[in-house]
């Protein structure tokens, strides 16, 4: 088993943590170098390293940039997609077992300017506090959620929206014993999966 191995859900390749102090070892680069580079404190990346902490899919994302590589060194992706998704063929993403998951619903093209996802947030799950262009959309399907954006929080249960600038710091958490399920659409290159250049998937 090498350090370069996609993890998988039954636990037999690197985890994250592994995975990504590998990477930055192998570019020589400091954690504070690396925080630089992502926007993500130091403080936060040792921790990621330790699997202390389980970074969202748009920090992996962020990480994986900044070492230039693709998010699928650390994760496994699902397969290309062109317009059309059908229910039965969604696939999920996670980061760790215990963290959120994120089903993807968006397709596939060159240029495609945002992603959406139905993310499944555990009991008691609290994402870090994140800040990068672009804005997003959530809808609240299920549960409870309490967005923190800037200095207010909001409150919001099924059937509730939001949409807001991501240039704010912000941060969701699930206060309840029960998972939540989000629909979350987003624009800014946090969560951008499709190919830029080239021919559609």
């Amino acid at each position: 088993m090498t350090e370069t191995a996609h993890p998988d859900p039954t636990g037999q390749q690197p985890p994250v943590g592994a995975l990504l102090r590998a990477a930055r070892r192998s570019q020589n680069l400091t954690l504070q170098e690396l925080s630089t580079r992502s926007g993500l404190s130091v403080g936060y990346l040792s921790q990621i390293e330790r699997d202390i902490a389980t970074p969202s899919l748009g920090s992996l994302n962020r990480l994986a940039a900044a070492l230039s590589l693709d998010l699928g060194h650390f994760i496994p992706l699902p397969n290309a997609r062109g317009l059309v998704t059908r229910k039965q063929d969604r696939e999920t993403i996670w980061v760790r077992e215990g963290g959120m998951t994120y089903e993807r619903l968006h397709g596939e093209f060159v240029g495609a300017a945002f992603s959406a996802f139905l993310i499944t947030m555990p009991a008691g799950f609290v994402t870090e506090t994140d800040i990068h262009t672009g804005e997003e959309f959530v809808e609240v399907r299920s549960g409870r959620v309490i967005f923190t954006i800037g200095e207010r929080d909001y409150d919001l249960q099924a059937g509730d929206t939001l949409h807001f600038n991501s240039d704010q710091r912000h941060q969701a958490r699930n206060p309840e014993g029960d998972p939540a399920v989000l629909f979350w659409l987003g624009n800014g290159p946090t969560f951008q999966m499709t190919p830029q250049s080239g021919t559609s998937a």
